[in-house]
């Protein structure tokens, strides 16, 4: 071999060397892998401080008791004027638990109304209610007396002729002598002999206007109708009421309206026990169960509502200086004619379209039934229903 060709063999042979020796290293980097450098475990850190428990909230002052009392003639359970007032007054109750209403019964003096108005306003009561409309005159004494106190008189429809009332005192108009005329439509519709009469208590324009109502319920269908009334000034002695009641039935009166208190027994017991078939209407309260035998229907005048409403209105402070309350048939649905339950046979499917047409009038206005002593004309005064046109105030008599 040449030399020539031996060093170029040998130069071959070198370089495969070098290329060997090179790819060893690289194998050696890769098995042995540098570990990495070792983190430091973060430092600690304190807990938060414990927070001390909140202190418990003092429990509410409790508020003071709104209280109330309501005077009237009858008592709370005479299931007539008195205990619809008083079963408004429960209601009011029922509803807020912050009331409190005392009823003081069986007044009927305008001293003793002035006496026990004072007394009651000396203790501080937020709230007192006449519930008597002859009562005007005591109603503004105490009024005037206790400024602080709030004092409303029901029922009674301020006129011209009504003192001023001082801030402090409201009056309260319960028309219910709307309820009576409606209880007149059903006289005239179930009397056989053509004669219906009414009894009542004592003679002032918010009484006087329920007779008066109730004749001229009955002449809006029969405008012929015969009437006739006594004032027997008493509110509870059934004697004198049943005396009065054999009276007009001797003289040939089958329906007999009751515009009283308890003496309303008095009439039902000359009903039983006449010959023929004599009805009676009591007023202020659903009085069908005390004699199903004879109570064709009630004039329920809507004092639950009233009541009820203005102890609402007292305690939220939503009654006003020297202002008015009127309740009627249009805006009290509490003031009817009671349904006629098991005596509802006596009318006839004609009779009760009639009716049903003449409510529904005189709950639309349509038909208008005259206050006692506001507007033109008026039924305050006794005998005041018979000198009316009916059909001004929309009837159409059969």
């Amino acid at each position: 071999m040449s030399s020539h060709r031996l060093l170029k063999v040998l130069a071959i042979f070198f370089a495969f060397v070098l290329v060997v020796a090179s790819c060893g290293n690289d194998d050696d980097e890769e098995s042995e892998p540098t570990a990495p450098a070792a983190t430091e475990a973060p430092a600690a850190t304190e807990a938060p401080a414990a927070t001390e428990a909140p202190e418990p909230e003092p429990e509410p002052e409790p508020m003071e008791p709104y209280r109330v009392v309501f005077f009237y003639p009858g008592t709370n359970d005479d299931l007539s004027w008195s205990n619809a007032w008083y079963d408004g007054a429960q209601t009011a109750i029922a509803d807020n638990p912050n009331i409190e209403v005392e009823f003081v019964e069986l007044l009927n003096e305008p001293d003793a109304y002035v006496q026990q108005g004072s007394a009651f306003a000396d203790e501080g009561y937020d709230f007192i209610l006449f519930a008597h409309g002859a009562m005007v005159d005591p109603a503004i004494q105490v009024a005037e007396n206790f400024p602080d106190t709030q004092v409303c008189m029901a029922p009674h429809h301020p006129t011209d002729a009504t003192p001023p009332a001082p801030d402090n005192l409201c009056w309260v108009e319960v028309d219910q002598h709307n309820a009576n005329f409606l209880t007149g439509v059903i006289a005239a519709l179930v009397t056989e002999t053509g004669s219906i009469g009414s009894l009542n208590g004592f003679e002032f324009p918010a009484l006087t206007r329920q007779p008066e109502a109730f004749h001229l319920g009955a002449r809006c269908v029969d405008s012929n109708i015969s009437f006739s009334q006594e004032f027997i000034n008493t509110w509870g002695d059934t004697a004198v009421a049943k005396a009065a009641a054999q009276s007009l039935i001797a003289g040939g009166a089958d329906v007999i309206l009751s515009a009283t208190d308890q003496a309303v027994l008095g009439i039902i017991d000359a009903a039983q026990e006449a010959d023929s078939q004599v009805w009676v209407v009591p007023s202020y309260y659903d009085s069908f169960d005390i004699a199903p035998d004879v109570v064709i229907t009630s004039a329920i005048h809507g004092l639950a509502d009233a009541g009820r409403v203005m102890i609402e209105r007292a305690y939220a402070g939503e009654i006003g200086p020297s202002s008015y309350h009127q309740f009627d048939v249009t805006n009290t649905p509490g003031i009817i004619a009671a349904p006629l339950y098991d005596n509802a046979d006596a009318l006839s499917a004609e009779d009760q379209a009639v009716y049903e047409d003449i409510d529904a009038k005189v709950r639309s206005g349509e038909i208008r039934i005259p206050d006692e002593t506001a507007g033109d004309p008026t039924i305050g005064a006794s005998g005041s229903a018979a000198e009316i046109d009916v059909t001004a105030l929309g009837c159409t008599p059969r």
